[in-house]
């Protein structure tokens, strides 16, 4: 079996102008579209940044949830390039 990279989708909502974590989190498999950006561009993406959150909105992930969100990746596209 293959390694997976999985992205982990965090909803949120605004308390007190804040955005804070609500329950509702979940993975999703980012295996492909990341191998297509190659292994550079992929190790260049970090948690809560436009570049994770694309992978959420492109996986159609984003469209479950209205607020603000942010998406963790960074520390399992690491350790799959690791290897």
């Amino acid at each position: 079996m293959s390694k997976k990279i999985m992205a982990r989708f965090v909803p949120q909502a605004w308390i007190n102008d804040h955005a804070v974590e609500v329950d509702g989190a979940v993975e999703f498999d980012v295996t492909e579209a990341i191998k297509k950006l190659g292994k550079r561009k992929a190790l260049e993406i970090k948690d809560d940044d436009y570049d994770s959150d694309n992978l959420a909105i492109e996986a159609g992930i984003r469209d479950s949830h209205n607020g603000p969100f942010r998406v963790e990746v960074q520390a399992a596209i690491q350790d799959f390039y690791e290897e």
